[in-house]
């Protein structure tokens, strides 16, 4: 019986077998992508580990400020011009938000369905405004006659 190309004795198909792969040229080590996507890696301006301790990615590592729960309406504005509203400050909110869900619902030692919950609700949502609503623009909400 001959090996086939089935076989456990043909090195061709085992992953990771640089001699399998026919390329002549990659163009990925031609973008070096790792020179953009560092900064995504880095730690928070502010973060200082003499001060700060271990790095914890779901702490806030600026200057202090109110909770949104804590400002009065006249303020609002105001809070929201202290924003970071960089495309890293957003990134870097979405982080945080990220870790205090998983650190409060998935990494405990009971785990319960509320995240599914949350999750099903947020996906339920997106879904009535995005293919619900526009599908409903023809109703006219008129008396029947």
């Amino acid at each position: 019986m001959s090996d086939g190309w089935y076989s456990k004795t043909n090195e061709t198909i085992i992953p990771g077998n640089p001699d399998r792969i026919k390329a002549t040229w990659d163009p990925l080590q031609y973008l070096n992508l790792a020179k953009y996507l560092k900064v995504f890696n880095e730690y928070p301006r502010d973060f200082n580990p003499r001060v700060h301790g271990p790095y914890c990615p779901w702490r806030y590592y600026g200057k202090r400020d109110l909770h949104f729960g804590d400002v009065k309406l006249a303020d609002v504005p105001a809070w929201i011009a202290r924003r970071d509203k960089t495309p890293m400050g957003i990134y870097q909110g979405g982080i945080r938000t990220f870790w205090k869900f998983y650190r409060a619902y998935l990494d405990n030692k009971k785990p319960n369905l509320i995240w599914y919950t949350q999750i099903f609700v947020v996906a339920s949502l997106f879904n009535f405004v995005v293919f619900a609503i526009p599908d409903r623009k023809h109703y006219k909400w008129a008396k029947y006659h």
